[in-house]
């Protein structure tokens, strides 16, 4: 296994907005995290990442204990991420910002900018390698937080609501991003809103409702689990 969390729980005083997850990611996997808004998955994402401490439970990454390991420390040992929120340098140009993320493996500027042109090549960016990060619409911009995460060459790649705010066209070109990344031996867990997405890309679905799971297996599984459909789907046809 590549990424094991055991019973983690993440408190704010007496609120659990993670009680008690056990997740277990496979080298090699996509796994879809997914449930209503408030239910705890970016909150237990972020407990994998390390950019929230766990109050209670354990993450191992790749065989190593990181439960109390700081973000840097994990990106060292292969974990990437990107954000709800596409955090990009404004004023540095799509080059800069992707040559920051090669630079963890690259410590030679040169090498760390060919890294960066080639992942730009990758993710369908290069044309606009010169521009300021500040220029790019929302697409533009979730595909350089993922370049910048590839950038550092990761064993998994977490990807926090990466197509959210996309058009329906969007949101094939980037499904099929994902997959080419995943083909290229990188480990996926990906939090998402659009079912489409996870239905399209995922081969194991963990739901989250109230910070507890409450339900695993495959897209169709989950889809069709009655608790799952109360919780979240509610009464709209998802096609699997």
């Amino acid at each position: 296994m590549l990424i094991e969390a055991r019973s983690v729980t993440k408190a704010f005083g007496a609120f659990k907005a993670v009680d008690d997850a056990s997740v277990v990611v496979e080298e090699g996997e996509i796994l879809g995290l997914i449930g209503p808004n408030g239910a705890g998955k970016s909150t237990f994402f972020n407990c994998l990442t390390g950019d929230l401490s766990v109050t209670s439970g354990s993450v191992h990454f790749d065989g190593i204990d990181v439960t109390r390991a700081a973000p840097e420390h994990r990106a060292r040992l292969g974990l990437a991420r990107t954000f709800q929120v596409p955090l990009t340098f404004e004023s540095m140009s799509v080059l800069d910002n992707v040559t920051i993320g090669a630079l963890l493996r690259h410590h030679n500027a040169r090498d760390a900018r060919t890294r960066a042109r080639d992942v730009l090549q990758r993710v369908g960016l290069g044309p606009l390698s010169d521009a300021p990060a500040k220029s790019l619409g929302t697409p533009g911009r979730k595909r350089l937080e993922i370049a910048r995460a590839l950038a550092s060459e990761p064993k998994a790649l977490l990807l926090d609501e990466a197509m959210a705010g996309l058009t329906p066209t969007e949101v094939r070109e980037a499904i099929e991003l994902v997959r080419r990344i995943h083909g290229g031996g990188i480990t996926i867990v990906i939090v998402e809103h659009i079912m489409e997405v996870i239905v399209s890309l995922a081969r194991k679905v963990v739901v989250f409702h109230q910070g507890r799971e409450i339900a695993r297996g495959t897209p169709r599984e989950v889809t069709g689990d009655p608790h799952v459909i109360a919780a979240y789907l509610g009464r709209r046809k998802v096609r699997t």
